[in-house]
């Protein structure tokens, strides 16, 4: 059993070597290290090991588990919310252990593509779509379980609604942060949304360009 799974730890391994060597990537200093930091990070997740478990599985069934991931992940944080169960220590301390990985996530696709294939692109776009519901409900899982808004959360709608107008950057004033965590809540959260926008307007936005172009010279 250990010989069946020493390759799959040695096939990030490797991953992470090519980055500290720059193979694939032309950086150093800084830039390196965010790399290393980025595809280091992944270990302490479970994406990469459910990546490393089906490695061998089919082309359609790894990227299918994939899906499934994703969609529990953006599960867990409406179920918490629906259920009023943002107090739970427990399933808090598992909403943000996900929200992490979700985050460590979008910034891996942006300094790391390294699954990124143009006839993946608008599967990529819908998974991320998804990253950013988990993300909201997850934020407003945060904001339900404390007191950082002018009034209280009283029910799973109004963390969801004032997490979805923060993570639009829209705002009407009915709720806002009154305490200093809650202003660093709100600002890690615009954090991520600047990030989803800088991913899809600088990395899928140019594959799909080419797709339309190729799809004209043909």
């Amino acid at each position: 059993m250990g010989n069946s799974e020493s390759p799959k730890h040695d096939h990030h391994f490797n991953k992470i070597k090519n980055v500290w060597h720059s193979t694939h990537y032309p950086d150093f200093g800084i830039e390196r290290f965010l790399r290393l930091f980025l595809i280091g990070s992944k270990l302490f997740f479970p994406g990469v090991y459910i990546e490393l478990l089906t490695k061998n599985s089919s082309f359609y069934k790894r990227k299918l588990i994939a899906e499934l991931y994703v969609i529990f992940k953006t599960f867990v944080p409406f179920f918490m919310l629906y259920f009023s169960l943002w107090n739970h220590l427990g399933l808090f301390v598992f909403n943000i252990y996900l929200l992490v990985e979700t985050f460590l996530h979008i910034f891996n696709k942006i300094f790391i593509p390294e699954h990124d294939h143009g006839k993946l692109a608008n599967r990529s776009i819908i998974l991320l779509f998804f990253n950013f519901i988990e993300v909201i409900a997850s934020f407003g899982v945060l904001y339900a379980a404390g007191d950082y808004l002018n009034q209280s959360i009283q029910n799973w709608i109004d963390a969801l609604y004032f997490s979805f107008i923060t993570g639009v950057t829209i705002g009407y004033g009915d709720f806002y942060p009154v305490n200093d965590e809650g202003k660093i809540l709100v600002i890690f959260q615009i954090l991520t949304t600047m990030a989803f926008l800088f991913l899809f307007f600088n990395f899928f936005g140019p594959r799909a360009h080419d797709r339309t172009v190729n799809h004209q010279d043909n």
